[in-house]
């Protein structure tokens, strides 16, 4: 540490500060002030109970009175904001790559900005903006990325050089900047008057809020809610949210079954300082991307914040208790690296007395997003945590929306992001998520390039091929907690190989590119056991009757046939999507994309028949799964067993019980999921790896190849494969991806979704999801398409890219993303038909130039040398 700056540093800590804009903010203790209860008598019954007085249960608890449900019961252990929102700078910044939490952040701006004239009481809110600077490059070119999104969608920036960023913030050094943006409507918040507003309200409209409540233990009955008992008595209610903070993976654990929170808690610094020349209340706030701060006016002086690079895990054997307003003992070496940055930054603050050093405990989750929605263990129990230090952003959004869902009883759309349901047991590891949580903090404010994975908290779930990969030179990638291979590279690459990230030509395009053409021209094997799998059974015709139901498409088929379906909601709305083949007379197995695994799961099994007659099972750790891709699978895999598997025996979308090599009850499917013809084998795990070096030893003779997920991508995105939960989610139909041929609404069984798409069909629909091959590309020299790119129709936005590859055969970039129409007149879309789609002048934006590319509703035309099978 610079010797200047330790003479100059004093412990000059306060009770309060005073804000910007006059308001005092508690800097080491202290509560939102309601006029809230303490925990001598609660209610005995309530319709909702919100466990968690932070920004959040607030939040909720407010939302939830507005909306007219007033016999709510808000209950905090301690005092109100004493966790973690208490010490909360306050940014609220609009800006985010995830649609979903964009909205919710400026539903919390707005929200914050209008609280003074409901309650008279202020939020502390300014709109002061805020600005991004780049030091290099690539940090300018992902900064023009998320430009590009805000630029389609109509709001606010401004590009800045760094004699502009001079004019805007004085105090900061901008002669190593390339060049930042400006977001005049980002703003920032005091999170203790905000929350005290909010509470007061929320109190007005009948809201009990009661603190020094701890809750023990949330009672269920048939897996559904139907209580708290608290350390001050029992509450029966029909509703719970676990809006906890850090506390939530814990108050999960207090149900049965157990609730799923996975989150865990990480120091988090930041530094204030006394006066700073050239600073004001007004002036935009400054995130240094790759310095890894954030620098705030605070009182005339400054607040320098940081998301440090490996973060220091804190709490893994458990909260201190009590825990109110508490902060943590100040580790200037961890705290080095910013400190560093900020006086780099600002050069004058070698010079200025520090006030104080912070550290305070905040909650981070796996994939640094926040959790939000219905648990899939217990009905009626909603979670609505984990904000990664960004909760006074989002969670007067979050807050909104997750009432809108309690009262309404439906699901907001495109939720996929931060969906409870997005993780599995394994993520709800208290190790796991310790050494996790030290890397989540840091990708905050990261340099994420495509395809980046993490590398903290990996080899958690390995299939069995796992160590022949790993032996085969594989570089890995992690889905849903599963390791499965990306790509091959050789063993002397695998030792020295550059995997520096890139926006442009990866360092793997040629190894891929190989791949995809042993998929193509003779046999690849590739490693399918990170798909999701489920056994549905029944005694009788039940399990049919149920998948008639509950599927789209004629399910009621015979034995051995494999149908692709989608599962839909009321709304004709995908929920999930899947590949069902029917093993015996009522015995299923239903395969789902990796990613989906718990979702699909619990909506399949939200609507089993209650009478216990159907009966599911959730396989997936259990099989193994190798895809032997190729023109010469047929002909490799006829050396390995003695059944037909002539196209007349084994014929597409087929599925046999069958024996190869030494292994038995092979679920042998005529399917690839790429559109190339061959096999997938769903198998026992213990048959898994004879079965798989089998392979590679009878098909030397047959040119074999080892495949990972990225070819895979390639073949499935130039046939216009759509991937449910990236290209379409819960809010698309199947009329408007283009796969009409998986509904029939013809059948006789009133399945869930049929009378809206039957009024979708007549009405005709508003999107279509479109493929798009870029013309002017130059592939070894332009940024490539990654997916979030806007997409323009003669000239005028029309939708966003999903997912991109390139498509070895056509020798372009493809692109899928989303086509609209909205009428310029009356700004509402007018319905999309496929010759719309066609007929269009198209430009793709990657990250501020703009591509011509040509869009169609249909697959391009490729010159396969084989038939395309599923």
């Amino acid at each position: 540490m610079r010797s200047h700056f330790l003479t100059a540093f004093r412990w000059g800590v306060k009770a309060f500060q005073t804000s910007s804009n006059g308001v005092q903010i508690r800097l080491r203790c202290g509560a939102a002030s309601c006029n809230t209860d303490t925990g001598t008598s609660i209610p005995n019954q309530a319709r909702v109970v919100v466990c968690g007085g932070g920004i959040a249960g607030i939040s909720l608890s407010y939302h939830l009175a507005k909306a007219g449900w007033t016999d709510v019961v808000l209950l905090e252990q301690g005092k109100l904001t004493c966790g973690t929102t208490w010490h909360s700078v306050g940014l609220v910044g609009l800006n985010d790559s995830v649609e979903f939490v964009a909205n919710c952040r400026k539903i919390s701006s707005n929200l914050y900005e209008s609280l003074e004239e409901e309650t008279g009481m202020s939020s502390g809110f300014l709109r002061n903006g805020s600005i991004a600077v780049a030091q290099t490059n690539d940090r300018m070119t992902a900064l023009k990325r998320s430009a590009s999104m805000l630029r389609a969608k109509g709001e606010e920036f401004q590009f800045v050089t760094p004699s502009e960023i001079a004019s805007l913030a004085p105090y900061i050094k901008v002669d190593d900047l390339v060049g930042g943006v400006y977001h005049p409507r980002d703003g920032r918040t005091n999170i203790s008057d905000t929350a005290a507003a909010l509470a007061s309200a929320a109190k007005k409209r009948g809201v009990k809020i009661i603190e020094g409540v701890e809750v023990e233990k949330v009672l269920t009955k048939n897996h559904r809610v139907t209580g708290v008992e608290t350390n001050n008595g029992i509450v029966n209610c029909e509703y719970f949210v676990n809006a906890a903070g850090q506390w939530s993976r814990d108050v999960g654990l207090k149900s049965s079954p157990q609730v799923r929170v996975p989150l865990h808690s990480a120091e988090h610094y930041y530094i204030i300082t006394k006066a700073v020349k050239e600073v004001s209340p007004s002036m935009p706030y400054v995130r240094d991307y790759d310095g890894r701060i954030y620098i705030v006016e605070w009182s005339q002086g400054l607040l320098c914040g940081c998301f440090e690079a490996k973060a220091k895990p804190i709490f893994s054997k458990g909260i201190p208790t009590p825990f109110m307003f508490e902060s943590l003992p100040p580790d200037w070496d961890q705290f080095q690296p910013a400190l560093d940055s900020f006086l780099l930054r600002v050069p004058s603050a070698e010079t200025v007395e520090v006030q104080q050093l912070f550290n305070g405990p905040e909650s981070f989750t796996p994939d640094g997003k926040f959790l939000l929605g219905e648990s899939p263990e217990v009905g009626n129990y909603f979670v609505m945590t984990g904000f990664n230090s960004g909760g006074a952003a989002v969670s007067g959004g979050a807050g909104s929306v997750l009432a809108d869902w309690i009262v309404s009883g439906k699901a907001p759309n495109n939720i996929l992001a931060v969906d409870i349901r997005r993780f599995t047991d394994c993520h709800n590891n208290q190790l796991f998520l310790r050494d996790r949580v030290k890397e989540v903090v840091g990708r905050q404010f990261a340099l994420n390039y495509p395809g980046d994975d993490f590398k903290y908290g990996r080899n958690q779930r390995c299939s069995p091929l796992y160590v022949r990969q790993q032996e085969a030179g594989a570089v890995f990638g992690e889905s849903m907690g599963y390791e499965r291979p990306k790509y091959y590279l050789d063993k002397d690459e695998f030792l020295t190989g550059d995997q520096k990230g890139t926006f442009g030509k990866p360092v793997w395009f040629d190894k891929v590119k190989a791949e995809y053409w042993t998929c193509r021209d003779s046999v690849s094997l590739m490693d399918m056991s990170t798909f999701a799998k489920f056994e549905l059974k029944s005694e009788g015709s039940e399990a049919t009757e149920f998948l008639q139901r509950l599927c789209p498409n004629e399910m009621d088929v015979d034995v051995g046939t494999l149908v692709h379906t989608p599962m839909l909601d009321e709304n004709g709305h995908f929920q999930n999507d899947c590949s069902v083949a029917r093993m015996e007379e009522n015995s299923y197995f239903i395969i789902s994309p990796t990613p989906q695994e718990t979702r699909a799961f619990h909506w399949i099994s939200k609507h089993l028949p209650d009478n216990g007659s159907v009966h599911l099972h959730n396989v997936t750790n259990q099989y193994s799964g190798i895809n032997v891709i190729g023109p010469k699978a047929r002909e490799l895999l006829q050396t390995l067993t003695l059944e037909s598997l002539n196209t007349t025996d084994f014929r597409p979308f087929c599925c046999k019980n069958i024996s190869i090599g030494y292994a038995n009850n092979v679920k042998a499917m005529s399917i690839t999921h790429v559109g190339e013809p061959g096999f997938v084998l769903y198998l026992p795990n213990e048959f898994a790896l004879p079965l798989y070096d089998r392979l590679w030893e009878a098909g030397q003779d047959f040119g074999i190849r080892k495949s990972g997920y990225y070819a895979l991508r390639w073949l499935r995105t130039e046939k216009f494969f759509g991937y449910w939960g990236e290209d379409f989610n819960s809010s698309h139909t199947p009329f408007e991806i283009g796969r009409e041929s998986r509904v029939k609404l013809d059948k006789e069984i009133d399945f869930i979704g049929k009378s809206a798409l039957i009024e979708q069909k007549a009405k005709g629909v508003e999107s279509k999801l479109a493929m798009f091959l870029l013309e002017d590309h130059d592939l070894d020299n332009d940024l490539w398409p990654w997916g979030g790119e806007p997409i323009y129709r003669d000239s005028k936005f029309t939708g966003m890219s999903t997912s991109s590859g390139y498509a070895p055969t056509l020798g372009k970039m493809v692109v899928i993303g989303w086509v609209t129409n909205r009428n310029e007149k009356t700004g509402q879309r007018d319905i999309v038909t496929n010759d719309f789609v066609s007929k269009g002048h198209y430009e793709i934006e990657l990250s501020g130039k703009r591509f011509r590319a040509r869009g169609s509703p249909y697959p391009m035309k490729l010159q396969l040398k084989q038939p395309q099978f599923g």
